[in-house]
Parts: C-alpha cells; structure tokens; sequence
C-alpha cells in the first residue's frame, strides 16, 4: 500500500525531537538543525477506502550521531513506525541500524567495516547481504537529498543515483530533479524542489518529494502511488517555529 511506503521511506530509540528547529552551531553549508519536527496531513486511499491520516518526521543530531524517526497514523490500518539512526559524515548520511514496525518488525543492521548488511524479521532467520558505499535506508535518504540540495546549487532535470536498502536488499535508485515549484501544503504555498524517482518498473513504487529551503530541503510533500491504485499524498501542516 502506498501509506506502507511513505513510511517504508525508516534502530535505535525514537528521536525526543521538539517542535523547534534548534540550529547546530557548524557553521557554512555543513550546517544541520540538531532538533527538529515536521508534522503533516496525510490523505490516502487503501483499495476503495478513503483515509485521513497524521504523520510525523524527527531529528535528533547529538555530534555526528543521528537519530530519526517517521510515524504515520492511518485510522482502521493501524500505525507504521520507522527509525533511522546512524553518522552525519562530511561526504554524506551514514546508515547504521534501520527498523520498520507494523505489526510485524523488519530490523536491518548496517556494517560499513565489513560492508555487510544484515537483516531480520519478527524472529525469522537472519539474511545477511553487501552493502555498497553510499547506501541509505529509506528514511536516511530523506536527510542525504537534503544534505546534497544544500551543498551543491539545484539544477532542473539533474539525476542523482542512491542505492537504497529493502527487504530485497541493496538496489540503485535514480531520482530525478525536476524544477522549483509553488507547492500547497497546509502549511501554506511554499516555493519546493520535486524530485521524482526515475526510470520506475511496472511493480516499483512511483514516488514524488517536495524538497524546501524553509525546512533545511526537507520534503514538505511527499506523494506515493503503488501499482495496485492505492496512493498515499503527505503534506506539511505547519512551519516548525524558529
């Protein structure tokens, strides 16, 4: 489903972020808020079923050390947690344990010495598989998009390749950057990057991202359509206050 995806975007312990974005004191380019929150307003639909949802974006930076979370709320579905926590690096996001929970839990362990990955669900038999240098799990990509539009000047129709961790494990994602648009969010029309996932298979997930200056390149929406018509669109309910 494509509620399962947005947040199919996310271990460790859930980040104790407020709603202010407190900035870290690096200075130039490589600066990065330590804490910060992002709420939205999701709509979906599930097979015929209308949705109204909530959902949640975290960060916590203690030093290099991340922590991230992503909660979606979907009323009949249930919840779907994702936590993301690892190193922010100079040259980019650094993954190191990964989980995604419904009512099953996925974990996924990223070991950058031997470049391996391993991963588990619920109690089955662990898998264990390569990494490849520069790997991002779902919802670091989030925060290693950012990273990029705030190093390198944006430039329409310029395509980023990430390989992105799964439960089918590494595999190469190509993302398109397509133009700076007014995008309506709740939160009002804000000026936002749409970076879409390019050159996508009949069974892939088709997913677009808002990307905002105003929330350090952060998505202010983030739209995703699965094969079988169910589609799930998230949008920035309000600024973070400074």
């Amino acid at each position: 489903m494509a509620w399962a995806l947005a947040l199919g975007l996310a271990g460790g312990g859930a980040a104790q972020a407020t709603p202010a974005a407190q900035m870290n004191p690096r200075k130039g380019p490589s600066a990065w808020p330590e804490r910060l929150q992002l709420d939205y307003e999701v709509s979906a639909r599930v097979g015929s079923l209308p949705l109204r949802a909530s959902g949640q974006l975290q960060w916590l930076l203690q030093g290099d050390l991340y922590e991230a979370s992503l909660t979606m709320r979907l009323p009949l579905v249930g919840a779907r947690i994702q936590r993301s926590r690892g190193r922010l690096l100079p040259n980019g996001v650094q993954p190191l344990a990964f989980s995604d929970q419904t009512r099953r839990l996925r974990r996924f362990e990223l070991d950058w010495a031997a470049l391996r990955y391993r991963h588990q669900r619920d109690h089955e038999a662990e898998q264990v598989g390569p990494l490849q240098t520069g790997t991002q799990d779902r919802l670091s990509l989030f925060f290693e998009l950012a990273r990029r539009l705030r190093l390198q000047p944006p430039v329409a129709d310029a395509l980023w390749t990430v390989p992105v961790l799964g439960a089918g494990g590494v595999q190469p994602w190509t993302l398109r950057l397509r133009a700076q648009e007014p995008t309506e969010t709740p939160a009002g029309v804000l000026p936002a990057w749409r970076l879409a996932r390019h050159n996508t298979q009949p069974e892939d997930t088709r997913m677009s991202l808002w990307l905002a200056e105003t929330v350090h390149f952060l998505p202010v929406r983030i739209l995703l359509q699965e094969p079988d018509g169910d589609w799930a669109d998230q949008r920035l309910r309000q600024l973070p206050q400074a």
